[in-house]
């Protein structure tokens, strides 16, 4: 990796592909219209690129589902827990849906968070589960069919879940143990490089790289990494819908 020009590493990376690589775009935390998501769903949709949005069912503000509606339609919308509540005992990291309630519990609330989202989004719904904090317990994971999802995604999911797809994220833009907001060019470029060396060496090409942002917490830093990203890779790399990610993972 060029640490002095990891942009141009990363070029130097895809130029080996034989065909452009595939990565998908999803961004957590979407309860209500604000100047970040309309910058976001702005970004997007001048670069044509689909975005899924993951939103917190539980805090679903009125008003949001209409506002939405005046934007551009390249968005899928998906449940990204219930209310976005930590569950875990103060000497283990957050989790909403981690094995701290009971399954009945867990089971409840996963089916309303799907009905939620799709009463509200209607064809633009998709049946996939994105856990709080990215970390989801044993007890949830074999619920989430019976509750009607068809697919996961968290970051580096381990341990079984039952019966479903997993459409991970890979990159997180931002820096949450650091400054909290974007994580900066060496290491995240560095780390989408990696990503699609090693998938490139293993002869995995088609297997897509998910990007993770969190519009409400962007700074200027990671807008405009953003904007660079969708600019400057262009037509050398292929950005899929979720639709698209959870075939790939069949």
């Amino acid at each position: 990796m060029d640490v002095t020009d990891p942009w141009r590493a990363l070029e130097d990376e895809i130029a080996l592909w034989a065909s452009p690589p595939p990565l998908w775009l999803r961004d957590d935390d979407a309860t209500a219209a604000t100047p970040a998501l309309t910058t976001l769903l702005d970004t997007c949709a001048s670069h044509a690129v689909p975005v899924c949005l993951a939103v917190i069912p539980g805090l679903l503000e009125s008003g949001f589902v209409p506002w939405l509606a005046r934007h551009p339609a390249a968005t899928t919308f998906v449940p990204h827990g219930y209310a976005h509540t930590n569950h875990a005992p103060p000497d283990e990291k957050k989790a909403e849906f981690g094995d701290h309630r009971s399954a009945a519990v867990i089971a409840r609330e996963l089916g309303a968070g799907l009905r939620r989202i799709q009463d509200g989004f209607g064809d633009h719904a998709r049946p996939v589960f994105v856990p709080p904090w990215n970390r989801l317990g044993s007890t949830a994971g074999a619920a989430l069919r019976a509750a009607g999802y068809t697919a996961l995604s968290a970051k580096a999911t381990k341990g079984a879940v039952t019966g479903i797809t997993v459409i991970d994220a890979h990159i997180d833009i931002i820096d949450w143990r650091g400054s909290r907001g974007y994580g900066g060019d060496v290491p995240i470029l560095g780390a989408l490089c990696d990503r699609l060396a090693d998938l490139r060496k293993r002869g995995e090409e088609g297997n897509p790289t998910g990007i993770l942002t969190h519009h409400a917490v962007h700074d200027s830093a990671a807008w405009d990494f953003l904007g660079t990203l969708f600019g400057r890779l262009g037509a050398s790399v292929r950005w899929l819908s979720v639709d698209d990610v959870i075939a790939a993972g069949r």
